[in-house]
């Protein structure tokens, strides 16, 4: 993401959203009440004469809408927001009426808030850093079958799956010429995955010696794809072995500081100390009281609950442990951290010393 221009005055800040996980992040920041301004087409009625009927077209206009719903539609790589207009650079368009823009990747929009919160604006910094950051791909190989996944800013997309049935000598079939062709698929597929998503590295992982095989196959044959590829060991394949990568910090090994990684591995950090009863407390009511003793090292808060019914409760309670020195983590629902974390309560702390 982009930040084009900041109005403090005005409570406005002008951003191009460029990927994917740029959109996830505008979601989570864009709130009910919000002000968004973008050029978008409008469908205009337009009556040549009283005896025919009426023209519909779509004209260019650059609208000012207060956000009412706001979804983000991840197959669809699209951000929608519908709400009522509140300026039209043409006359013609009435104000109240209803719209909805799409904010598509490279789509410029400008958000106004009455007051942007201290967790909005960390995650707008943290979407402009994560472009700065290269991306990653982890492919979990085995015979004859392949899962790819894209390691995005809110979570694991698994993207692509290649299947050879690589056969054996009771069917007749020339195995090592059949994983050759296999091979040759699967470094096709990650070197046009990466082409066009812009991924700087990736992980080729498996529970045995195909990924090894697979490697030097790429080192003879794909020698430039080759240099960007790291090994790692899972014991599974598929999407457990994908999450497998990710909790052995081997994303964190390939470029220092990745969101998806860091969020799990702090999940993981909760459910350790609470099997010990340990330094951490869980669910809304022992996480007050934690921060009430000022007692909270990190606090880890589900992005659902920041859409719902409690947002303005743990808005507080994040304000408040950010002053008394706490870090804020905001997990997203859509990746395996998430899931734990929600099973949770949604929110829990890893505290500095115990409070009971």
């Amino acid at each position: 993401m982009k930040i084009l221009d900041q109005n403090p005055k005005e409570g406005k800040i002008k951003v191009k959203a460029e990927t994917l996980d740029d959109l996830w992040h505008l979601y989570h920041i864009i709130e009910e009440g919000d002000v968004v301004y973008a050029k978008t087409l409008r469908k205009q009625s337009q009556r040549s004469d009283s005896l025919r009927p009426e023209k519909v077209q779509a004209i260019p206009v650059f609208l000012g809408i207060r956000a009412e719903k706001i979804n983000f539609h991840k197959f669809a790589n699209a951000l929608r927001i519908t709400g009522p207009i509140v300026y039209a650079s043409r006359e013609e368009v009435p104000l109240g009426k209803y719209h909805t823009i799409a904010v598509e990747e490279n789509s410029i929009i400008t958000i106004q808030k009455p007051k942007w919160k201290a967790h909005h604006l960390e995650r707008l910094k943290q979407a402009v850093e994560a472009s700065q950051r290269a991306r990653i791909m982890i492919v979990v190989v085995d015979d004859g079958e392949a899962d790819i996944a894209l390691v995005r800013e809110y979570g694991v997309d698994i993207i692509a799956n290649i299947r050879h049935n690589l056969g054996g000598k009771r069917y007749g079939t020339n195995r090592e010429a059949e994983e050759m062709k296999f091979f040759h698929d699967l470094a096709k597929t990650i070197a046009e995955i990466m082409e066009r998503e812009k991924v700087d590295k990736a992980i080729v992982a498996g529970p045995g010696f195909v990924k090894e095989n697979f490697y030097r196959f790429l080192q003879e044959n794909y020698p430039d794809l080759a240099k960007r590829v790291v090994i790692e060991d899972t014991s599974v394949t598929g999407r457990t072995g994908i999450y497998e990568v990710i909790r052995r910090g081997t994303v964190d090994k390939v470029y220092h500081e990745n969101r998806v990684a860091k969020e799990i591995q702090l999940v993981e950090k909760v459910i350790e100390e609470i099997a010990k009863n340990g330094l951490v407390a869980y669910g809304i009511k022992e996480v007050e009281e934690a921060a009430n003793y000022g007692a909270i090292e990190t606090l880890l808060v589900l992005d659902e609950l920041l859409k719902g019914e409690m947002r303005e409760k743990i808005e507080q309670l994040m304000e408040f442990v950010r002053q008394m020195r706490g870090e804020i983590v905001i997990v997203s629902s859509e990746h395996e951290g998430g899931e734990k974390l929600k099973a949770l309560g949604g929110i829990a702390a890893l505290l500095r010393y115990k409070v009971k």
